[in-house]
């Protein structure tokens, strides 16, 4: 339901994207504890980053502090949580949502204090990329795109997502 919710805050569908994110907090209060975990488990770290995409997505002013609510808690989880449960590329979507979030909000220092959580990062996924250069435009489209602040994020966004991608080394002789 979690996913769900992103798919249709993405569509455009707000009414529907806040009634599924409902249902899926509804689900998770209801659910038993998950005996198998790994790839059958769905944590509860991811839906708070799940919902902090999708509320901020649907936008609007009490949606974003939400979104702000959501991916901070997604966050603590996440680094509250053993290494082996931590997903980097979910952890480095909340900071990016709460950048976005800050940004949406006036707080030009609280976006830079999450990017730099996310830049200092080796190698990013793919989604982790389109993001930040979708906030890169998002710096440079806002009405801070002229601040000497927001002009330095800028460049640190655009920086790493310009580099190169690192090359992959088979992990079997050939």
């Amino acid at each position: 339901m979690s996913l769900e919710a992103r798919a249709l805050a993405a569509r455009g569908d707000r009414h529907e994207a806040l009634r599924s994110l409902a249902l899926a907090h509804e689900a998770r209060s209801a659910a038993e504890r998950d005996e198998l975990a790994g790839v059958f488990s769905f944590p509860e770290a991811k839906q708070w980053t799940y919902a902090g995409t999708t509320l901020l997505t649907v936008g609007g002013r009490e949606q974003v502090q939400l979104a702000i609510t959501a991916s901070n808690r997604a966050v603590e989880l996440y680094q509250a949580g053993p290494e082996g449960d931590r997903s980097s590329g979910d952890l480095h979507a909340a900071h990016l949502d709460l950048a976005t979030a800050y940004l949406a909000s006036g707080e030009v220092e609280g976006a830079d204090a999450e990017l730099s959580e996310v830049l200092g990062a080796e190698e990013y996924t793919a989604s982790i990329t389109i993001r930040l250069r979708n906030l890169a435009t998002l710096l440079g489209s806002g009405p801070y795109r002229d601040t000497r602040s927001v002009i330095g994020l800028r460049e640190r966004v655009r920086e790493m997502t310009d580099r190169p991608a690192p090359v992959s080394r088979p992990t079997e002789p050939r």
